[in-house]
């Protein structure tokens, strides 16, 4: 079995410390050993070799994998959380998550919010505290309390995935690739001869939280010797070299006084006689794995460590090489056979597999009922400032049979005229941005290190972790955002905000020459994410502004429209709102509505007083922002025409922000210009929330709106 398929398997078992069911269930399985079974606080274990053998080896590797811990869930439906092993809060804020709900037949698609940047703006250079975070599922309070209940694990939305060459990113590593190194080694020892010895394959639980599988399943085995494997820390950006070793250099060989000498050593010589490379990993006291609780089982169990390098530990973005797992199973294998006096049949299988399809962003299909028409290929399409062009096809896909004419302006922008039953008496423009903000490759490091710079504004707290695509189309390649290993983090470090110049993608590059090969600077990345649609939200990143896309577009298919309009997709809204400033010049509209996505904070933490707006509660209009003074009449008009739709609609309750209406607001000679904006929470980051029925009382508004302001002579306010 290849190397990939096994971490695929075992990283897609979701198991956090407690609760490791499916990948114990997992690992057992893929032994292709019978008769494994599970022990009394969850541990898996099965064996090689003769039930009466007079000596007994473990090998052995922790399932758990760190996460969160549902603790409550308050009058809103928002979830309050505590940390299930040592999880890293600088890659919680913006984080997709599913949460393992006690009363729904699925796991729960969410994000973890926190109160806005712009509201908090004395400690954007902290990370929240994690009790200053929640989970928002976009659900009715009701609902979510229905479903939900403390005790429910939450881990982050992420896809195990190939990167370049043989190594391999997912979050679960920890210890997902110590237990893929054991299950090679039971696969690698099935026909060799053990004589005297029995072998011991042990898939332990709890690590994270104190090793209580390993401690109580090694006392019940009553092993004679055991070798653990764990992961150790990968060179990379902010970790010494000394306490380190480069992801792809070979296995990791433990020496610590609680590691026993002779084992340590036989280990070593086993490699140099194999040439499999390796560094020692030498610790001056205890280790922080399982090998501390095993040594001093019962009278003392003779133990050693191997552990496999590992990138950005203990985050989503966890990155290993899969050769590196192979060599650590073979070095276990050959220890073995040594200590049984046999020999190994045949050498462990490479790791290097046929090129998959890595740049699919991790579930991409919709949970739930779709009810926003083109809402989610437009999601789904990459298109970040100034790289527009996919989402411009797609929109003219749909459009191209409703329009009496289409103009493409020269920065790309996307002019379509629709013909109503009758002439305009004011020509009126409908405006939305295309693009969303991403990031830019600035340069690769001698290391194959990405830097990048932002496209848009962007907290850079919700970038630490995230998992990302470089480039569009076929030229397209995998990556996460890496960072220091959270155990490694220096007195203070744990709750500073990382700054995006000390950021960085992980391609899986080998050095500079080998990132080159797909990757140049002024490359856009995207972030990965899920859609999701259930009755009362969608979940998706680039619903900014997206969804204003997708409300034109289902309005420029309406057959009975009133009046002619122009309809406009800009692109660069993110970036200065070029195309809505050079598609107004030349489309030369006497009025405009510009349909956005604008920061919903009705999130814990935010007084009601600066929330700004509120999901469920209609779309929102805006009399004020930082560079435009909107339309009275036409504000005034949107209120009415609401009402008279019998559809919700609120007010912005401050002036905070901008968007493409400042561009076109002062347009040639001066344009009259209202917004209609959905209220989004967190739309600058890896995945916004928008409720439905602000979705669906927008499309009804506008469509009135838009018949009043084309059907009445434009005067000045």
């Amino acid at each position: 079995m290849k190397m990939e398929k096994i971490l695929k398997t075992l990283c897609g078992a979701i198991g956090t410390s407690g609760d490791e069911t499916a990948p114990v269930k997992a690992a057992l399985e893929l032994t292709g050993l019978p008769n494994g079974k599970v022990l009394p606080l969850g541990s898996g274990c099965v064996s090689l070799g003769k039930a009466d053998a007079e000596k007994v080896i473990l090998l052995e590797a922790h399932m758990d994998q760190i996460g969160l811990v549902v603790t409550s869930v308050d009058e809103h439906g928002f979830l309050h959380f505590a940390n299930c092993g040592g999880s890293d809060q600088r890659v919680m804020p913006g984080c997709p998550v599913r949460v393992f709900a006690t009363g729904a037949d699925k796991p729960l698609l969410g994000v973890v919010g926190s109160v806005p940047p712009h509201l908090d703006r004395a400690n954007t250079d902290k990370v929240p505290d994690v009790e200053d975070m929640t989970v928002d599922l976009g659900l009715p309070a009701v609902k979510a309390k229905t479903v939900v209940c403390p005790g429910d694990r939450v881990v982050p939305v992420y896809e195990p995935k190939k990167l370049m060459g043989t190594r391999f990113s997912s979050a679960a590593l920890d210890n997902r690739a110590g237990a893929a190194a054991v299950v090679r080694a039971a696969r690698l020892l099935q026909q060799v001869d053990l004589g005297s010895w029995r072998v011991l394959l042990l898939f332990s639980t709890m690590e994270e939280i104190g090793g209580q599988g390993a401690h109580t399943a090694a006392y019940t085995a009553a092993v004679d010797e055991a070798i653990c494997v764990d992961v150790g820390f990968g060179i990379q950006p902010g970790v010494k070299p000394e306490v380190s070793h480069p992801v792809g250099g070979g296995v990791m060989i433990g020496s610590a006084p609680i590691l026993d000498r002779g084992m340590t050593r036989r280990l070593g010589q086993l490699a140099d006689e194999n040439h499999i490379s390796y560094k020692w990993d030498v610790m001056g006291g205890f280790t922080g794995t399982n090998s501390d609780d095993i040594a001093v089982t019962r009278g003392g169990v003779r133990t050693a460590l191997l552990s496999v390098p590992q990138r950005s530990m203990h985050t989503p973005a966890e990155v290993v090489d899969m050769q590196d797992i192979e060599d650590t199973a073979l070095l276990m294998a050959l220890y073995v056979c040594d200590r049984c006096g046999a020999s190994l049949p045949q050498p462990a299988q490479s790791a290097e597999e046929p090129a998959a399809d890595t740049a699919a962003s991790a579930g991409a299909e919709s949970d739930g009922e779709v009810w926003s028409a083109c809402l989610p290929q437009l999601c789904r399409e990459r298109g970040v400032s100034g790289s527009e062009e996919g989402v411009r096809e797609l929109i003219l896909s749909q459009i191209s049979n409703f329009a009496e004419k289409i103009e493409i302006t020269p920065l790309g922008s996307i002019l379509a005229y629709k013909k109503g039953k009758n002439r305009a008496k004011t020509r009126l423009l409908l405006n939305a941005h295309m693009d969303e903000v991403g990031l830019i490759i600035t340069h690769i490091t001698d290391e194959g290190f990405l830097r990048f710079a932002p496209v848009g504004r962007i907290d850079p707290r919700v970038l630490p972790g995230r998992s990302v695509t470089v480039g569009y189309g076929k030229n397209t390649v995998p990556g996460v955002i890496g960072l220091k290993p959270i155990h490694l983090l220096e007195k203070g470090e744990r709750g500073k905000a990382i700054p995006v110049e000390e950021l960085y993608i992980d391609i899986g590059a080998k050095d500079k020459q080998e990132a080159a090969k797909v990757a140049v600077p002024g490359d856009m990345v995207t972030f990965n994410s899920v859609y999701e649609e259930n009755g009362f939200s969608v979940k998706s990143r680039a619903l900014d502004d997206r969804a204003g896309c997708a409300l034109l577009v289902h309005l420029m298919q309406q057959p009975d429209w009133a009046y002619d309009t122009i309809f406009e997709f800009a692109v660069q809204g993110e970036v200065g709102c070029n195309g809505s400033c050079t598609g107004a010049y030349l489309a030369q509209p006497e009025a405009a509505v510009v349909v956005e996505c604008t920061a919903a904070s009705d999130v814990p933490g935010t007084e009601t007083d600066q929330q700004v707006c509120r999901l469920g509660q209609g779309p929102v209009i805006t009399f004020m922002d930082h560079k435009t003074i909107y339309d009275k009449e036409y504000t005034k008009w949107a209120f009415e025409e609401a009402r008279k739709a019998g559809v919700p609609c609120q007010w912005q309750e401050g002036v905070d922000g901008d968007n493409d209406a400042g561009a076109i607001y002062i347009s040639r000679g001066g344009v009259r210009t209202a917004a209609v904006s959905l209220p989004c929470r967190y739309p600058h980051a890896p995945m916004g929330i928008v409720s439905r029925s602000d979705y669906e009382a927008a499309g009804a508004l506008l469509q009135c709106l838009a018949q009043r302001i084309a059907g009445t002579p434009c005067s000045g306010q």
